[in-house]
């Protein structure tokens, strides 16, 4: 029986199977065959042998997983900085190193996570002022655009008040200018007839004187017989009709009529600064005076004029369609300087006869004087 026993267990070998568990079933199969108290015993000495072989197996398990257990405690021990102590039984020092080193690993979790709040609470306080930022600069722009056109319409309806208010200052100057200028026109309207009425009535009285010392048989200084007018002269001629004396009518009598006069008030741009003698185109005019010729310098208004300095003044004479005399030439009164012409600012054909006493300027049209008086204070009349 042994040696069959012997012979399965080699049997098993050669094919693979050395280890408790076939023993034990080739055991099982031999139990029946032999029931001796020798396969008995050997029977328990082999199961002896399994139990021992069980148990330790069993104990270096459990010897192995107690010191993983151990080398697992003391390996995370030194991870935490702790001392080298076994869980199993934890002193003092072991528990309070443990609550150190939790808190140090929860202050630094609180740092941590503190400053990663300060970094999403930074990014979100940058963007929130740049978005702020962005919405101010369009208010802003907004607003100055919004003022720039109220200031811009404020300073145009003041331009429109200035300019208002300007107008009607220059038009209610220029009333009381011509007003004032009429009231003096018409003054010295007055005085020149009330001087031609006192002319008059010296001459009436002195007629009535003589006629009455005729009467009372008294022969009066017999007065010097006038002298028939002559006949006109050809063009340059002194002794023509209207020369009296030193002076003479700017246009031959008969040939003109008489338009507008010194001071009159109407279109122009104050009042009237000289005296309109209207004739045809080609009328001869002649020299007011005694002088010598100028040069020229009324302005484009004037036309083509002629300036004549004399005694006691210049004499100008404007809108002519030529002259005939030259700067610096003497003329005579009576004597032909020009023609009536178009010339200048003017509506129709006619002389623009003007006067400026010594110390006028040409050149300013309202620093001239009456030329109609100036005419009669020498004899002439026009």
């Amino acid at each position: 029986m042994s040696q069959r026993l012997f012979g399965k267990a080699k049997a098993r070998r050669a094919l693979g199977v050395d280890n408790t568990a076939d023993a034990l079933a080739v055991n099982s199969e031999t139990i029946d065959d032999d029931l001796t108290i020798k396969g008995l015993v050997a029977h328990g000495l082999a199961a002896l042998a399994i139990s021992a072989l069980g148990l330790a197996v069993a104990g270096s398990v459990a010897l192995t997983a107690s010191a993983q257990a151990v080398e697992v405690t003391q390996t995370s021990t030194a991870v935490q900085g702790s001392a080298d102590q076994s869980q199993a039984v934890p002193d003092e020092q072991s528990k309070r190193i443990a609550e150190e080193q939790a808190a140090a690993n929860e202050q630094r979790n609180a740092e941590e996570q503190a400053a990663t709040e300060g970094q999403l609470d930074a990014f979100g306080r940058t963007a929130a002022s740049t978005s702020r930022n962005a919405v101010r600069n369009e208010i802003d722009r907004a607003v100055a655009d919004q003022q720039a056109k109220q200031r811009g319409a404020t300073l145009t309806e003041t331009g429109e008040k200035a300019i208002e208010t300007s107008g009607a200052a220059l038009t209610d100057a220029r009333s009381t200018n011509l007003q004032n200028t009429a009231a003096a026109t018409k003054r010295e309207q007055a005085r020149l007839a009330e001087e031609k009425r006192k002319a008059e009535e010296a001459l009436a009285r002195q007629a009535a004187e003589a006629q009455a010392g005729t009467l009372q048989g008294q022969v009066p200084d017999a007065a010097p017989a006038p002298a028939p007018a002559p006949e006109q002269g050809p063009i340059g001629d002194t002794s023509a009709v209207g020369v009296s004396g030193s002076a003479a009518t700017p246009l031959p009598p008969g040939r003109y009529r008489v338009g507008a006069r010194w001071g009159a008030v109407g279109s122009w741009s104050r009042y009237h600064t000289g005296q309109d003698l209207g004739a045809a185109i080609g009328t001869p005019i002649r020299a007011a005076a005694d002088g010598v010729v100028v040069s020229p310098n009324a302005g484009g208004w004037a036309g083509v004029h002629v300036i004549i300095r004399h005694a006691n003044g210049y004499t100008l004479y404007a809108h002519m369609s030529g002259a005939t005399v030259r700067p610096g030439q003497t003329v005579t009164a009576g004597q032909t300087i020009g023609a009536v012409g178009m010339t200048g600012r003017t509506f129709g054909p006619h002389l623009h006869f003007e006067y400026y006493p010594v110390g006028a300027s040409t050149s300013n049209p309202y620093s001239s004087s009456d030329p109609y008086r100036w005419l009669l204070s020498m004899g002439v009349r026009m």
